[in-house]
């Protein structure tokens, strides 16, 4: 479907402490996908498949105001140094605590499958000069807990990165890109802030960095 990204997902409810919440994940996580806290940033990395997934999620983020989006990746077979961590992906208003995501993670179950269908950022026009405005800047907040760094945002900022890792994705495939080419460094980063990455709740390093990296590495869950 032109313009459209597809991907099969499985929805949980899950009820805590008088509240409901709708969690949606992949049907089958990419398995070439990890995140690690770096200390100074969060660096992920991630095959084609894995960055095409992680595109879909972080546009159904855009589009999902009341759902958290659960990506899976700290079980993963990693040949990166650092400590795996999942990601969590929700707006601001939904005002997620990160103090009950364990509690809300052990009770997901198997859920129910469901195809998602969400608008394709990859040619959306993004005005970025206008975030030298204040009034403008739609940041996104990063805080972490329970092996998991969660990202919050509006539609704005969750639209951006996906437009984002979008352009990595078209770049990772363009003819020529060679799987062991060191000067083909092809990434995005994701970042609360300007530069240095600044620190946001709890100390949580402000950018999630995350680079195309090819398809010659552990594919096995550890």
């Amino acid at each position: 479907m032109p313009g459209r990204l597809e991907l099969r997902t499985r929805i949980s409810r899950v009820g805590l402490d008088g509240r409901e919440y709708r969690v949606i994940r992949p049907d089958r996580p990419a398995t070439r996908l990890v995140l690690h806290d770096n200390s100074f940033w969060y660096s992920g990395f991630a095959d084609r498949e894995a960055l095409t997934q992680l595109a879909t999620l972080w546009s159904l983020a855009a589009v999902s105001p009341h759902s958290i989006i659960h990506v899976p990746t700290r079980h993963n077979a990693s040949p990166f140094e650092g400590r795996s961590v999942d990601l969590v992906l929700s707006y601001a208003l939904h005002q997620l605590r990160p103090s009950r995501w364990k509690a809300i993670r052990t009770r997901l179950g198997n859920g129910a499958p469901h195809k998602i269908h969400v608008p394709d950022f990859a040619d959306t026009q993004m005005d970025y000069n206008r975030l030298r405005y204040r009034e403008y800047r739609d940041r996104l907040n990063f805080d972490s807990a329970s092996d998991t760094l969660f990202v919050t945002g509006s539609r704005e900022s969750f639209q951006q990165s996906a437009h984002e890792l979008s352009t990595v994705l078209a770049e990772a495939i363009r003819p020529g890109t060679h799987r062991h080419d060191a000067a083909r460094h092809v990434c995005a980063e994701l970042a609360a802030g300007g530069w240095p990455p600044a620190r946001t709740r709890h100390g949580t390093p402000g950018m999630l960095h995350i680079q195309y990296y090819p398809d010659d590495w552990p594919a096995r869950a550890a």
